[in-house]
């Protein structure tokens, strides 16, 4: 296989979703919960992306990504991507939103939050949707590449 047709492991970058889900569990672990599901975020499994207890609350957290300027796909592996990451990272967040609202209602006594690496374009969008996501009831954390990781509205 050509040096171009080398597929780019985004799993590397430290802001890919399952680096974000395994950062935010261990945080979640060292704070007293008990991790009780972990999606297996590599093979793009559908469901909560991680789910905790601590003393008789469970947490329910849909996480994603920041956007990676190259493909996975090895056929596309020499190509940048047309779509800026910027732009990108918004439709994840908004996706992330409506999960967020749909897992209010599969888990209603259930505490549901986001993940995210913490980019400044997430830092803005959440500046533009704090109030809702209080209204909500949906907290935020931010992971960042070191792994400390802020919780917001917890």
């Amino acid at each position: 296989m050509s040096a171009a047709m080398t597929a780019v492991d985004v799993t590397a970058d430290w802001y890919w979703e399952g680096n974000v889900v395994r950062a935010l569990a261990q945080f979640l672990s060292e704070s007293g919960w008990t991790i009780t599901g972990l999606a297996d975020t590599r093979s793009k499994a559908r469901g909560v992306d991680l789910e905790a207890t601590k003393a008789g609350e469970t947490l329910v957290v849909e996480a994603k990504g920041y956007p990676s300027s190259h493909y996975r796909d090895p056929r596309k592996a020499a190509e940048k991507k047309s779509t800026n990451p910027a732009s990108q990272a918004q439709q994840w967040y908004s996706h992330a939103l409506l999960k967020g609202m749909r897992l209010q209602n599969l888990y209603p006594e259930s505490k549901v939050a986001l993940a995210f690496p913490d980019f400044p374009r997430y830092r803005t969008l959440y500046g533009e949707t704090e109030g809702g996501l209080r209204q909500l009831g949906i907290g935020l954390f931010f992971v960042r590449e070191n792994g400390e990781v802020t919780p917001l509205d917890m």
